[in-house]
């Protein structure tokens, strides 16, 4: 299992208990990935045009590499898992 540090995650402002499911979800992902990786993760916000959080990105860095993915907050939590396990070539 790759150990993922959560370095910001802006939707505890927001919605701390999606906050904390999107935090499973990756760390989930990261179970399945090189164990002797450790990830920095950002969890970034984007809003809507009335101000409500619309979608998240999700950086992964470590030095020499970064990988990042957008998902809507409209779409199952699954969907963060499987985009994070494709960014992190887990499958």
């Amino acid at each position: 299992m790759a150990k993922v540090t959560f370095t910001v995650n802006e939707l505890h402002a927001s919605d701390p208990g999606l906050a904390q499911e999107l935090e499973t979800e990756i760390s989930s992902a990261a179970e399945r990935s090189d164990p002797r990786r450790s990830l920095d993760c950002r969890i970034l916000v984007d809003h809507d045009l009335e101000g409500r959080p619309a979608r998240v990105r999700v950086q992964f860095e470590r030095p020499g590499w970064v990988k990042s993915f957008g998902v809507s907050l409209n779409q199952p939590l699954s969907d963060v898992r499987q985009a994070a396990e494709g960014v992190l070539g887990s499958r």
